[in-house]
């Protein structure tokens, strides 16, 4: 299997996850927790008003299918590319035996 393969621990942006901006613990820490309060109010809207959360910004149904496969292509194809430039480096590092971190 290829995930016990892959060193998680060498895959951060910011390893030391010091700092309050950026991809530090802290920042996604917050990030969590706002995305959670923001589901549970998205939620208790449509309980109250009755309409999907698109439909509440004004988006009908047929703009809503395309809207969300927009979304959701675009987060897949930016985490395609993602993971296959941070694989790419990681496997340079390995070939090479340098490290971002090496001095």
């Amino acid at each position: 299997m290829i995930a016990n393969k892959i060193d998680f621990n060498k895959i951060n942006v910011n390893p030391e996850g010091k700092g309050t901006f950026g991809f530090t613990n802290f920042a996604e820490i917050w990030n969590g927790r706002l995305a959670m309060i923001g589901f549970v109010a998205a939620l208790v809207n449509e309980v109250i008003t009755g309409k999907g959360i698109l439909g509440q910004v004004g988006i009908s149904r047929e703009g809503g299918i395309l809207v969300a496969l927009f979304l959701v292509g675009f987060s897949i194809a930016a985490t395609i590319g993602y993971y296959t430039i941070k694989f790419s480096l990681l496997a340079q590092e390995s070939r090479t035996g340098v490290g971002r971190n090496a001095s």
